[in-house]
């Protein structure tokens, strides 16, 4: 009977403390319910941060963590559970009499759903996505002159006026070439750039070429967006991933410049069709305007006369105000019709002339030749051929017609374009390369000064297709020059007999035809073909060819009749599949010769036959490996050897295999300019190679035990540089090559020492990598103030014990007094990038780029002085938690006109005040960073946060 008393009592006891339970989670409910509320509340709208997060990082090109991916498909799914629960208690808020059960099961489902809300609301993502790039600014500034009169004012404000209407989506500026279609489009670009820089997400600008190139046109807007494009990806691919990065962005205007047909934008990947997206382009064509379907087309109409006489004042100069020049060139400007290139380009043509009887020549040329014009092209060209008729002489004129041989927009290399000239007669080549050079420069600038050719970038020029246009139609009738040119366009006709120069530049050729006789073609251009093979006879017809060009083809030999061109002087196979090439032997008059970047092993046979060679270009031949000792002897001529990345190792002495030595290379008397790499210091450290490295105009030199990358620059014209890597000085004598460099490069190397800190006196760029012995720049001796009296450009890279610059006060001279940039990367034990040491010396500074280092709390140190930078201009910072200022109050950078901070949160200030506020133009950073600044008043943050540009956010 115990026994069963005890059980009963037990019984009893566990449903009572269910029961209690059970009442307990009921008499929670309505607390439940309102903490749910809340917690839901919550969870929703940090996963609308997060998700804005997301689309941020997918504008930039990054890929969201699966750890947040995740978390968003959990939020979603405990959105979905929570939501009919809160409505199923609303409804039956005041139904009591609900059964027991069912109450308390949706009580315990309540206090489930809560406590996963909890654990997710508690989640934390440092970021969504890892890395950052650079941010994508909307708009990006174009370099283009202004424009100028009433007219283009109305112009503009009349385009922007139709591309403010949200039912005009397409957008046309039609006009004849040269009547200012581009300039008024980069000037809108500009406006929107520094007037409205919300107005789009994004302004993405494509320049068009005549011919249609899909894939061109997708790697331009890929380049803009952030988007890899990998080698094999397809049209297809790449517009579906365009597609997908241009619907992230809510208004966007693509700019397409200069249509000449119609444009699939679908199959380029833009969402034409899509409300967020306008369609900006410029064309000659109305055709182009009805193929795209444009909504409105905005014709550009001819300047009037008082707007023309305004370009043209602004383009001729002063010279204008002489006396009896303004009524001979009003007539010139009559005859220009409005057309605004021709007008610039006339006015240029004629600035810095005060010959009035020029003026009156010129004018009566115009009364004579242009009486009316028939039609749009005659309007374009007849005028464009008076910069044409100006040049002073028939060479100038054949320099100009040869840059037609090249194709629409393409980047002439003024080297290379040069070393055409010179073999093919139009430049005298009995003359040293620096001479021809030169006077090839002087003809380049010539051209350009008369706007016949425009500067591309370092090194190249590009000639406008109008003018191109105009080579080629004068080409037609200037038969005695026998210029001839289908570059770019699909192979459809042989050279006539009468050719001289002749051009299939990117044509497509798979397949070359045999030529007619052609005993007068003196140039081929074959380059950018994807010829793999030709005839065996194809040169027997060709032989006064002078300049041969063959460079990025497939070719893997040459033909037997190679032999034949006896007359050639120039011969380019860069970039051919070639690994080997038949004897040189026959080619004694050739002057040039490029064989980079080809697959060649050894040196061709009959080299050193080639007396009269002056350039040879062995670069980035990665598989050269044998040259038979003396093959390169007889290269008494030769005046340029670039070795540069060329596998090929130099050796002091003849080995067994009889490979040809450094010694060689001293033995060319007339060499002025070498690029190579040797495997140590010895080759330079004799006497007589000390003495032949002073008479070279211009070196590339590097000193490395083993093979290396491109990856650093390539010594510009008439620099010496030497780079060092792995070399250790104090077993070496380097003084004398130290002595005659220019640009040094150091990397890895130790024992450095003041001794040679003092050979480079003739120093302007010194970059210092890797090279752990060094613990300051400038020590305090005595010679200290006579160190880098000419260097301008200084780099510091991972010195993991440099811990300062200037080591203390150096008397007043000319130690470090021309630097103008100042470049620190990873040096951890650095305090400071400008010590006050230093601070003293570099008046001239401009640019100062830190980063990585991970103890530097200050960039100048002055020390308390108040000592000013007068023509600093930029400052970069990056990734450096401990910095805490730039420098000591505002006045240090007086001229201030950038600053880029990234990673620096402890930065609290910056060097700005309303005195330095004329010059800056914009600050660039995180939105956390500049949040957290401190200032003197809001007014001054106020007025320096319309220069501040954000970095799109990066973390939860």
């Amino acid at each position: 009977m115990d026994a069963l008393g005890s059980i009963v009592v037990d019984g009893a006891k566990t449903f009572l403390e269910s029961t209690y339970s059970r009442i307990k989670t009921l008499s929670k409910r309505e607390a439940n319910i309102r903490q749910l509320r809340e917690e839901i509340t919550n969870l929703t709208n940090k996963k609308m941060s997060i998700e804005e997060d997301v689309t941020l990082a997918k504008l930039e090109g990054k890929t969201p963590k699966e750890q947040v991916n995740e978390w968003l498909k959990k939020v979603s799914k405990v959105e979905d559970d929570v939501r009919p629960l809160l409505e199923m208690h609303d409804q039956h808020a005041d139904d009591r009499g609900s059964k027991m059960v069912q109450r308390y099961l949706q009580c315990w489902t309540v206090a489930k759903k809560l406590d996963l809300v909890k654990e997710l609301n508690y989640t934390h993502f440092e970021t969504v996505a890892p890395e950052r790039h650079s941010p994508i600014k909307a708009v990006e500034e174009i370099s283009v002159p202004p424009l100028v009169g009433q007219t283009a004012a109305s112009n503009m404000q009349h385009l922007l006026e139709i591309l403010d209407r949200d039912d005009i989506r397409r957008i046309a500026v039609w006009g004849k070439g040269g009547i200012g279609k581009t300039i008024l489009v980069k000037n809108l670009s500009n406006l929107l750039y520094f007037s409205s820089p919300k107005s789009f997400d994004i302004v993405i600008w494509v320049q068009i070429s005549r011919e249609l190139d899909l894939s061109t046109i997708q790697s331009q807007i890929a380049k803009r967006i952030h988007l890899k494009v990998e080698a094999g990806d397809t049209t297809h691919n790449i517009a579906s991933r365009i597609l997908r990065r241009l619907k992230l962005r809510r208004k966007i205007l693509l700019i397409l410049d200069d249509v000449w047909e119609k444009i699939d934008l679908d199959v380029v990947g833009i969402p034409s069709r899509d409300p967020c997206c306008k369609v900006l382009l410029t064309t000659r064509s109305r055709d182009v305007c009805r193929d795209m379907a444009i909504d409105v087309s905005f014709s550009m109409n001819l300047m009037n006369e008082e707007d023309a006489w305004d370009l043209f004042k602004d383009s001729a100069g002063p010279i204008i105000g002489l006396d009896g020049i303004e009524s001979p060139a009003r007539k010139i400007v009559a005859e220009c019709h409005g057309l605004p290139l021709v007008i610039k380009t006339l006015g240029k043509a004629m600035r810095d002339r005060p010959q009035i009887e020029l003026w009156r020549n010129t004018a009566l040329w115009w009364q004579c030749s242009s009486p009316l014009f028939k039609n749009i092209e005659k309007e374009v060209f007849r005028p464009l051929e008076m910069s044409y008729h100006s040049l002073p002489s028939k060479i100038l004129k054949q320099c100009f017609l040869y840059c037609s041989l090249y194709p629409t927009n393409f980047s002439i290399d003024v080297v290379e374009l040069i070393q055409c000239w010179v073999s093919d007669g139009l430049i005298n080549e009995n003359q040293s390369v620096a001479e021809a050079f030169n006077y090839g420069i002087a003809l380049v600038e010539h051209l350009k000064d008369s706007c016949l050719l425009d500067q591309d970038g370092s090194g190249t020029v590009k000639i406008h297709d109008i003018f191109r246009d105009l080579a080629i139609r004068l080409s037609e009738r200037e038969e005695l020059f026998g210029f001839y040119c289908q570059s770019g366009l699909p192979f459809s006709q042989l050279p006539k007999e009468s050719s001289r120069r002749f051009s299939l530049m990117g044509c497509k050729i798979e397949k070359l035809q045999e030529f007619p006789v052609c005993s007068q073609l003196t140039a081929l251009f074959l380059q950018g073909n994807p010829i793999k093979r030709i005839p065996d006879d194809f040169f027997q017809n060709l032989k006064s060819l002078r300049v041969l060009n063959l460079s990025k083809t497939r070719i893997t030999a040459l033909p037997p009749s190679f032999i034949c061109l006896s007359e050639l002087r120039a011969l380019f196979l860069k970039g051919c599949n070639l690994m080997k090439l038949p004897s040189l032997k026959a080619l004694g008059k050739l002057l040039v010769l490029d064989l980079s970047c080809t697959l060649i092993r050894e040196l061709p046979k009959g080299l050193g036959s080639l007396c009269s060679l002056r350039e040879l270009n062995l670069s980035c031949t990665h598989f050269l490996e044998k040259a038979i000792a003396g093959s390169i002897l007889g290269l008494s001529s030769l005046e340029t050897l670039d070795m540069s990345f060329s596998a090929y190792n130099w050796n002091l002495k003849t080995g067994v295999n009889q490979r040809a030595t450094f010694d060689e290379l001293l033995s060319l008397d007339n060499l002025s300019v070498l690029k190579i790499r040797l495997d140590s210091v010895q080759c330079l450290a004799s006497v007589v190679a000390s003495s032949w490295l002073k008479k070279l105009r211009r070196f590339d030199i590097h000193i490395s035990p083993r093979s290396f990358d491109s990856k650093y620059h390539v010594a510009q014209h008439n620099e010496k540089k030497l780079v060092l890597r792995g070399v250790d000085l104090l077993q070496e004598d380097l003084q004398d090559v130290l002595y005659n460099t220019s640009s040094l490069y150091m990397l890895t190397c130790v024992g450095m020492t003041q001794r040679h800190w003092l050979s480079l006196s003739s120093l302007i760029s010194l970059t210092i990598s890797n090279c752990d012995d060094i613990t300051c720049l400038i020590n305090k001796e005595s010679s200290s103030h006579e160190m880098f009296p000419n260097l301008r450009h200084l780099v510091l890279d991972h010195l993991k014990n440099l811990v300062t610059t200037v080591e203390s006060i150096l008397p007043r001279g000319k130690c470090l007094s021309n630097l103008k940039t100042i470049h620190v990367l990873d040096c951890p034990m650095l305090g400071g990038a400008i010590s006050y040491a230093m601070l003293r010396h570099v008046g001239k500074l401009e640019e100062i780029k830190v980063s990585g280092c991970k103890n530097m709390c200050r960039i100048i140190e002055s020390g308390g002085h108040a000592k000013t930078l007068p023509v600093l201009r930029v400052i970069e910072l990056s990734n450096m938690v401990n910095l805490a200022t730039i420098c000591d109050g505002t006045s240090v950078c007086p001229v201030l006109q950038r600053i880029e901070v990234s990673g620096c949160l402890g930065l609290k200030k910056l060097p700005l005040s309303i005195s330095n506020a004329r010059s800056l133009k914009e600050i660039i950073g995180d939105i956390e960073w500049w949040n957290n600044l401190t200032w003197e008043n809001d007014d001054v943050k106020n007025f320096f946060g319309q220069h501040f540009k954000a970095y799109p956010r990066r973390t939860a």
